[in-house]
């Protein structure tokens, strides 16, 4: 695979990560819409429960081994999470999605949780390691391992 990224890779990356979220939601049984909402990406629902969820993906280079997503404006970030969240009578979550060398990784963990490990500071951003966030029994995490063979 080559290191080199097309000019719209990042929207491709951003598009993927919500999807693939929206995939997992639907295979364990959560009724889910891409909600594409000012703050969430997405509203699932499942036994009375309903999250809306914001997506953060990430797309690393070859051979870079990082499990940490650098946040900017998170106070406004978080902001527009909740409130998109009392509108619609949701749970605030995030997901992350990372893909990197050989393999994806998707996390999906409450607000809440993030507060946790990562209380609010001054810093304009924030770096958070999602595998931290997956040590939370409120947190589910899956992993996706996938090989290129040939070219095109």
């Amino acid at each position: 695979m080559s290191s080199e990224y097309s000019s719209n890779h990042a929207h491709i990356t951003g598009e993927f990560g919500e999807l693939l979220v929206l995939y997992w939601l639907s295979k364990n049984g959560y009724e889910s819409v891409h909600a594409q909402h000012v703050g969430i990406d997405i509203i699932a629902s499942k036994n009375g429960k309903r999250l809306g969820i914001s997506v953060k993906s990430r797309s690393r280079k070859e051979g870079k081994l990082d499990f940490s997503l650098t946040m900017n404006d998170v106070d406004n970030q978080m902001m527009k999470v909740k409130d998109a969240c009392l509108h619609f009578d949701c749970e605030p979550y995030f997901a992350f999605v990372v893909d990197q060398i050989d393999t994806i990784t998707v996390v999906v963990t409450p607000l809440s949780v993030i507060e946790t490990y990562y209380p609010g500071s001054s810093k304009s951003s924030r770096s958070w390691n999602i595998l931290k966030l997956s040590k939370d029994g409120r947190t589910s995490m899956f992993e996706i391992d996938w090989k290129t063979k040939g070219t095109i």
